[in-house]
């Protein structure tokens, strides 16, 4: 394989009063910020000339007839071509280790006339002034903070990043991962033994209270020690701007789950009672009390009353987990509570206490507890969900900024995307950030002058 030699040189003062600890490492980072650029440039028109060499001939000693790695864009012959010399303007590009400029050297075809730089043909950069790579590095960045920031973060380690480029490379990532939401695209996740339904609120369109934000998350292994448990989790449903009724389609794809956890909201009941009628409901556990809180408000409880019958739901439901007690025993309990808020005329609150009550204990169930003993047991609540949640609001919810829709669905693809792991986020990934496997070295060579 041939070799490529680029010479690395520094004026350095002599160690003493001068040359302080400081200035060398401000040396070296203007080498991080620099130097890789200026390197892959060098390599690049290294390899260019020799490239021309190869299909053309030595210089001024042009060779007829020689094959080319390479087919002509005009008429897609491979051989034959002859120098034309190099662009006076440097090509620019914006990668992932800055901005590289090199000159460009062109052949002509002699079949059809046809002028181009084969290095562009060969490397697939036709037509582009930004990498991929960059795109995907500066997309990532600003999945997880502003834009403004992404920029500033990539430019203070000599990356072409500014507010406006980690906008673009959202807006460009975004559609080439089409397999977040769609269950019929190769490598998609088909389901999982939990699925958790939820949605949240986002300021974006020009509606005064945003857009709806509703997300199908699976669970699929939990890890992790005793008190540090992760779960395992997929992307199984995602819509925006759109009602739950929307989210059938994508649901219906999937393979049946063990359970469905819902927070109470009826559209999420009834979508997940039509697309899988055979499949039991869970009430999440930290809704039912919030929801009970709320609905003694509506009656216009007592707010101390309401406060303590809310801390006494709280701590029914501990005690059923706590004290292992069985559907029955459990369901009995519940009616007893329930009995203590309908016996003071709360007909809102009892309402929900009575809603609930066939879905709030399907977690006890025997035959579901088997299936579900490898994650741990059922779950009780919409917990994992609502974490992915509260950072999707935490990235968008940004000074009181409005969001487009477009703008806004571009980037929670990508943020769930990276989240989630999902198989289209993981295989863009791998392809355009693969492993280095051009071996190099740093030697310092001395040279005694006669």
């Amino acid at each position: 394989m041939p070799l490529t030699t680029l010479a690395l040189t520094a004026e350095l003062p002599e160690l003493g009063e001068s040359l302080a600890w400081s200035q060398l490492e401000a040396w070296a980072v203007a080498m991080r910020e620099e130097l890789p650029a200026a390197a892959l440039a060098a390599a690049l028109e290294d390899l260019q000339d020799r490239l021309i060499d190869q299909v053309c001939g030595p210089k001024w000693l042009p060779v007829r007839d020689l094959p080319a790695p390479f087919g002509c864009p005009g008429c897609g012959v491979m051989d034959d071509f002859a120098r034309k010399g190099k662009r006076t303007r440097l090509r620019r590009f914006d990668t992932a280790a800055g901005i590289v400029q090199i000159r460009l050297a062109n052949v002509g075809c002699r079949s059809c006339g046809r002028v181009f730089a084969p290095l562009l043909l060969m490397l697939d950069l036709s037509g582009k002034r930004r990498t991929d790579r960059l795109m995907i590095e500066l997309a990532e960045l600003a999945s997880q903070m502003s834009f403004a920031r992404a920029g500033a973060v990539a430019a203070s380690f000599g990356v072409p990043g500014s507010a406006g480029r980690a906008h673009s490379a959202v807006a460009d990532l975004a559609p080439l991962l089409d397999g977040v939401g769609r269950p019929e695209v190769p490598g998609a996740p088909t389901g999982a033994d939990v699925v958790i339904l939820d949605g949240t609120g986002m300021r974006a369109g020009r509606r005064r209270l945003g857009v709806d934000c509703n997300l199908a998350l699976g669970l699929t292994s939990r890890g992790g020690p005793r008190r540090r448990r992760s779960a395992g989790t997929v992307l199984l449903g995602l819509t925006l701007q759109q009602p739950w009724s929307a989210m059938a389609a994508q649901l219906r794809a999937l393979d049946a789950p063990a359970v469905v956890v819902v927070d109470g909201e009826i559209a999420i009941t009834t979508l997940a009672e039509t697309v899988w009628p055979d499949v039991p409901i869970q009430r999440c556990w930290w809704h039912l009390p919030r929801a009970l809180r709320w609905a003694l408000y509506a009656d216009k409880a007592p707010h101390p009353w309401s406060n303590a019958k809310r801390t006494e739901l709280v701590a029914l439901l501990r005690r059923v987990a706590r004290e292992h007690l069985t559907h029955g025993q459990a369901l009995a309990a519940y009616d007893a509570f329930t009995a203590t808020i309908t016996a003071e005329g709360h007909h809102a609150a009892g309402e929900v206490l009575t809603g609930a009550r066939e879905q709030v204990f399907t977690c006890l169930r025997p035959v579901l507890r088997a299936r579900l003993a490898h994650l741990g047991g059922p779950e009780l609540g919409s917990g994992v969900l609502e974490r992915v949640m509260r950072e999707l609001n935490a990235r968008t919810d940004i000074g009181g900024s409005r969001w487009s829709v477009d703008g806004l669905r571009d980037l929670i693809t990508v943020q769930l995307a990276r989240m989630t792991n999902h198989p289209a986020w993981t295989t863009l990934r791998q392809s355009l950030r693969p492993p280095n496997a051009i071996a190099f070295n740093i030697t310092t060579a001395k040279f005694n002058a006669g």
